[in-house]
This record gives structure tokens, sequence and C-alpha cells, in this order.
């Protein structure tokens, strides 16, 4: 079922621009960075201090998995 769905969808339409790729990377920066203050908050309420190496890798992380799961929502959103 998941096989003839994908079989008909029409993959030429997925192509980006350079306005939904700039929307993609803003989004998902944005959606990683405000995760990454969140949880370095919650680390300063619970511990007194952020330490420097968790605070990289978390926004690292945050902002990769913004770009990946929250900017093909703003890129295509209106689609």
């Amino acid at each position: 079922m998941i096989a003839t769905a994908l079989n008909k969808f029409e993959w030429q339409k997925l192509r980006l621009t350079k306005r939904e790729a700039l929307r993609m990377l803003i989004a998902g920066t944005a959606w990683g960075v405000a995760m990454s203050a969140g949880l370095a908050g919650m680390t300063f309420w619970n511990c007194g201090m952020i330490c420097q190496h968790d605070l990289v890798v978390t926004t690292t992380l945050s902002v990769a998995a913004g770009i990946l799961a929250i900017g093909p929502l703003a890129a295509y959103g209106r689609r």
C-alpha cells in the first residue's frame, strides 16, 4: 500500500528553490537554537551551572535535528 502511494507520488515537485532552502535553514536553525536555550536553562536550573562542552554538543545536535525535521515542514508547508 505504501509502495503504491510512493510510486504515484510526483517527485519532480519536490525540487528545492533557493527561497525554500533558505526558509528551511532559517526555520531549522531557529528551532534548534530555541531548543538548545531551553535545555541549557533546564541544566542551569537543576545544576546551578552550564558546562560549555554540553552547551556546544546540545546546540549542534539541536540545530542539525531542526534542519532535518522542522526544515522540510517549513520549506514545503505552503504547498
